[in-house]
């Protein structure tokens, strides 16, 4: 695919700018964008004795990010199916950048049998019941869970990323990370010239920058897309 120009090398400037704002900005009551917060709530989803278990504080922190998990999948994810959950987070690694994802381990990682794949089946309630994720918030869980190597959905970034749909998205945002064009060493250049006092990764400030510009487009923004 072709990448957006925002992310291009000539465009670093303007992207550390929107980062910038994205994690600075005040609104209403001296508050920041909720989404900043994301990030870094209660530590983070991905450090220590939470990595491997969804908590009611990633919950919360999702509801950050403008999506809902509902009553039903809440209880399903932190006690119902805590067990399975816990499996499969623990077969997923906090420490691995999808940038650094070698082609012939991307099945291994990130394919149909994967243990992430077969967790976004089970956030989405693909192969048995359905609680009310949709793609967006699967992906807004999983991001919390592992910001390094899962990639955020939603109706602004996806589209401008060739996906109308979640299908197929992961191989896209890995093709793009790994295709030689130094994205990751631009993404990393963005966030320091943003000067952001938060610990982001490199997919979420690839995020952040996408949806910015595509708000900044005028593109529209749902809670659920695909």
């Amino acid at each position: 695919m072709t990448l957006p120009k925002i992310l291009s090398q000539s465009k670093i400037d303007e992207a550390a700018a929107l980062v910038g704002e994205y994690y600075t900005k005040l609104y209403r009551n001296d508050l920041p964008q909720t989404g900043s917060r994301f990030d870094d709530w209660a530590g983070g989803g991905d450090k220590g004795e939470v990595a491997h278990i969804i908590t009611a504080d990633d919950v919360l922190a999702v509801s950050f990010l403008s999506v809902q998990v509902t009553a039903r999948a809440a209880i399903g994810l932190i006690e119902t199916h805590a067990g399975e959950v816990s499996e499969l987070l623990k077969r997923i690694p906090t420490d691995l950048d999808l940038s650094a994802v070698a082609p012939d381990e991307y099945a291994e990682v990130l394919g149909s049998q994967s243990p992430a794949n077969q967790l976004w089946r089970l956030l989405r309630g693909s192969d048995s019941y359905r609680w009310g994720i949709g793609p967006t918030t699967a992906s807004k869980v999983m991001a919390r869970k592992r910001p390094r190597l899962i990639p955020i959905f939603d109706s602004v970034v996806g589209p401008l990323m060739g996906h109308p749909t979640c299908d197929g998205q992961w191989e896209t945002w890995h093709s793009v990370l790994t295709d030689g064009s130094g994205l990751p060493e631009r993404l990393r250049m963005i966030r320091r010239r943003a000067a952001i006092d938060h610990d982001i990764s490199d997919l979420r400030t690839m995020d952040v920058v996408l949806w910015m510009f595509g708000k900044s487009q005028g593109m529209a923004v749902h809670q659920e897309a695909g």
